[in-house]
């Protein structure tokens, strides 16, 4: 048995037998990555031409070397042969000048409840494996959003299959279900985007990556995503047309008695917010602005929020909280069981806004096996991490 790279064809072959996998373990995914100016490799642990386990591996260049990952370890119908796969790669990276080997497994380790207390028992039994294939584990060296995110929030959708939209509002918090009415008044539409709308998709997605201080994905990424996944994803925004809904405020401000007790802080309200629109319409050389946008991306077990955005702007109308719920709705009429929300920090002391805002929707929150670390020479990779310190103290 060797660790070899595999064609195409054959790799999606196999990767179809699996019943559970991660995007990022795609074929679709790999072009993606190569968009992006990654170096990468389909490779197959194969047995007398016989595929037994796959994994994409991409290369970046560090000081030295290359460094090699595997963002979600790899795939294998029985898992014997997956840590068969990491022994054997060892052996494969040898050649390809590698001084760092990184496996992040896509396994669970630990489940939470939304608020960070844990509900099941850690599971250790995986790290003994890489252990034994000759992995470290837990060296602090990987960040945790490197490659697959460590920390992960979840929202079961089982109960709500296929089309029982009202219960599923009812299982957010007050403030969502608050938040997906204004929206509702409103009209914020939310529908998938055209190819050619993907730039100011990404318009929306800058914004936000600086907003948090990590970097966009380039145009390329984003238009090589939408060809590969096609009917696996979508590109959705959530927007509103401004006349519109000022229009449409108006009229049930005009239709209300202002003299009734009951109505008073009402018609203030809608007043308000009417006051809000007209000078974003002010503000904007388009009747129709977007506020929110992600992909959305469809598995067979799973719908992965994986990327999006929002603009600070427009933040105090409800676009994003219409767009999770329009989210859940399509991935409820799809019949998948599971709503992947993604990445959090995996800090839990109420500093993580994005974690604050997720926990809206109720779910819980899995954290991942991390990343697991192998060195073909070590000693070679202390030397030049040394050596790369004392160039950067010479140039302080």
């Amino acid at each position: 048995m060797i660790v070899k790279e595999i064609s195409r064809k054959d790799y999606d072959e196999f990767l179809e037998k699996i019943k559970s996998y991660s995007f990022l373990q795609t074929s679709a995914m790999n072009e993606v990555l190569i968009s992006n100016n990654r170096k990468t490799k389909l490779l197959g642990l194969v047995d007398n031409g016989e595929v037994l386990a796959v994994g994409l591996a991409f290369i970046r260049k560090i000081y030295g070397g290359n460094r090699i990952d595997l963002m979600v370890g790899a795939s294998a119908v029985d898992e014997n042969y997956e840590y068969i796969f990491y022994d054997k790669l060892k052996d494969y990276v040898k050649e390809l000048d590698c001084l760092k080997l990184v496996i992040k497994l896509d396994k669970d380790y630990i489940i939470y409840d939304q608020e960070g207390n844990p509900i099941e028992e850690k599971d250790k039994s995986f790290i003994k494996k890489m252990e034994k294939a000759g992995y470290n584990s837990n060296d602090k060296s990987i960040f945790v959003n490197d490659g697959s995110a460590d920390y992960q929030f979840v929202k079961d959708l089982s109960g709500f299959l296929p089309d029982k939209e009202k219960d599923l509002l009812k299982s957010f918090n007050s403030n969502a279900r608050r938040k997906i009415k204004k929206a509702k008044d409103l009209d914020i539409n939310v529908r998938p985007i055209r190819r050619d709308e993907i730039e100011d998709f990404k318009v929306l997605t800058l914004e936000t990556s600086k907003r948090q201080g990590f970097g966009d994905k380039s145009l390329a990424y984003y238009q090589t995503f939408y060809d590969e996944f096609k009917d696996n994803s979508e590109f959705l925004v959530s927007e509103i047309d401004l006349p519109h809904s000022i229009e449409k405020l108006e009229k049930i401000v005009g239709g209300m008695d202002p003299e009734a007790k009951n109505n008073k802080q009402r018609i203030k309200s809608l007043q308000k917010e009417i006051d809000m629109l007209k000078e974003f319409r002010e503000d904007s050389d388009k009747d129709v602005i977007p506020l929110a946008n992600m992909i959305l991306i469809y598995l067979k077990d799973q719908a992965i929020y994986f990327l999006g955005g929002s603009l600070t702007k427009y933040q105090k109308l409800p676009g994003a909280f219409k767009l999770q719920y329009e989210a859940m709705k399509r991935i409820c009429q799809k019949n998948i069981p599971i709503y992947n929300f993604y990445g959090i920090d995996g800090v839990f002391n109420g500093s993580d806004g994005v974690l604050r805002f997720k926990q809206n929707f109720n779910g819980y929150i899995i954290r991942k096996a991390g990343g697991f670390t192998y060195y073909p020479n070590p000693g070679k990779y202390k030397i030049l991490e040394f050596i790369k310190k004392i160039k950067r103290k010479f140039k302080k």
